[in-house]
């Protein structure tokens, strides 16, 4: 409501009433029902907070039941997904979407769930593939099941994207949201090296059966775990070497308070960064390991160029460097890596015919694949003796394969192109802000991280992973939009 002020009457004293002529105005109000922009953004504001501490919850929760890598954990996370998104659209006013700036990347990225959804279709007569003519599916995919799941687990991946840009369009929020899916993991690497050393080697859900001596946490494997912590590493290495900055109301007094409490949450962070780094090890995982150096030494080399567009080394990033020098000697010292090192070389042959195997299935059906989340079944159509016939191959170990396999060469190459595409402009966007660049060349780390891992291992298509990487993406991305740079 605003009250407007009346107009000076300049009537002459003869014709002004009496109580105008002894020097009283009457009082006079124009009332203006108009919006109250200051409560609108601090509705904003709060409903930012609120988010952004359901979307970190939600990243935390995730990786509990074995990763979600499980029909029903899709389900339940579509479905916290779908209410998070409806309350954030309905409690919004007067509010313009930012997540029209990533239109075209979105657009890439919806290629591969939509062209799931035509697979099916009825079509299947129409391609063949490594099927006789007269034993050729109903519809495109091999299972209409599994892709259905599949496209809701992509929906719930797009509607957190959505999420995390809008409230991470700030600085501080970025920070928070990072700091809150920090501890988070943090609790997680206690817990598994909780389970590994003190209570007998066991999972969160029972007795372990498998990857016995490592560090798996609730994921399902030794892998799917080190990715998950690496993507911690990232983030904690992002905290520790660039503090927040304080505004300050009174140089004099201010820095005073602040400094304290901001060199108590840095020791916090580089504690909790140290035990990360312990629960990474302790999983024994060669890959996951080796992303995580090459995902730090992006993330600090992203950092180093982003506070004044070129080199400085400061004695933060200096730290930084001999930290990411002793995990590597670690990683080589380790007796269980270093072990498993031994037979890198053969291990890796094995793959290699793996991966030619597959080859074979995706050039049956090279355009429209056999359908997302159907590897495990397509593949025995081709399976012959170059891939270990011992082994039963239900995933690909290669997500960029897994991904032409099963939805073909262009669909499946189109979230590879959406993903360097953000990578091109989280590095302008470091190249340009001064004061966020600290989200930005988190996600850039996670990404390297990503590509790396997944040339050799399918971590990146259990839900904990992908869901951590796809927040951290969005909110680097949300502060390299140039409309949000100046903001604080």
């Amino acid at each position: 409501m605003i009250l407007h002020a009346p107009p000076r009457n300049d009537m002459s004293a003869a014709v002004q009433p009496d109580h105008a002529r002894n020097g009283i105005a009457p009082l006079q109000f124009a009332v203006s029902f108009l919006p109250d922009h200051n409560n609108i953004h601090a509705s904003n504001r709060a409903n930012a907070s609120l988010y952004i501490w359901l979307i970190g919850l939600m990243v935390i929760l995730v990786p509990v039941p074995f990763g979600s890598h499980r029909p029903m954990p899709w389900a339940i996370w579509a479905i916290v997904a779908s209410v998070m998104m409806i309350g954030f659209v309905i409690r919004q006013k007067d509010y313009t979407y930012r997540i029209q700036t990533q239109s075209g990347i979105l657009a890439l990225a919806a290629l591969s769930p939509l062209f799931s959804a035509g697979q099916l279709l009825p079509l299947g007569h129409l391609f063949d593939g490594a099927f006789p003519p007269d034993a050729a599916p109903k519809t495109l995919t091999l299972s209409p099941s599994a892709t259905l799941l599949a496209i809701l687990r992509l929906a719930t991946y797009a509607m957190l994207f959505i999420l995390t840009f809008e409230v991470c369009s700030r600085p501080r929020h970025a920070r928070k949201l990072a700091q809150i899916i920090f501890y988070g993991v943090t609790l997680h690497a206690v817990v598994a090296m909780i389970l590994l050393s003190v209570m007998g080697d066991r999972s969160v859900w029972g007795e372990k059966t498998a990857y016995l001596g490592w560090a798996t946490g609730p994921f399902v494997n030794r892998n799917s775990f080190a990715s998950f912590m690496g993507l911690g590493i990232v983030i904690g290495i992002g905290l520790v070497f660039t503090p927040q900055k304080h505004r300050r109301a009174d140089p004099r007094i201010l820095p005073r308070q602040t400094r304290p409490r901001a060199d108590a949450r840095t020791v916090a962070n580089a504690v909790c960064l140290a035990l990360l780094c312990t629960a990474l090890i302790a999983s024994g995982s060669r890959m996951g390991t080796a992303a995580t150096i090459i995902g730090a030494c992006v993330t600090c080399a992203a950092m180093a160029t982003g506070n004044t567009h070129k080199v400085r080394i400061t004695w933060r990033q200096l730290i930084g460097a001999a930290g990411i020098l002793t995990m590597f000697a670690l990683f080589l010292m380790s007796r269980d890596i270093g072990a498993r090192l031994l037979f890198f070389m053969p291990d890796l042959n094995i793959r290699l015919d793996l991966y030619a195997n597959i080859w074979d299935l995706i050039s049956t059906r090279p355009w429209v694949g056999y359908g997302l989340d159907t590897f495990q079944v397509a593949f025995p159509l081709v399976h012959d003796q170059r891939a270990s016939p011992a082994v039963i191959w239900d995933l690909a170990h290669n997500s960029y394969l897994t991904l032409w396999a099963e939805v073909g060469l262009i669909a499946g190459t189109a979230p590879m192109i959406a993903l360097a595409w953000s990578a091109v402009r989280l590095m302008r966007g470091v190249r340009r802000a001064a004061r966020s660049e600290f989200a930005p060349a988190l996600a850039l780390g996670t990404l390297a991280m990503a590509a790396t891992h997944s040339l050799v291992d399918f971590s990146f298509e259990v839900q904990a992973n992908t869901l951590l990487l796809v927040v951290i993406v969005a909110m680097g991305l949300s502060l390299s939009n140039r409309y949000q740079m100046e903001l604080k």
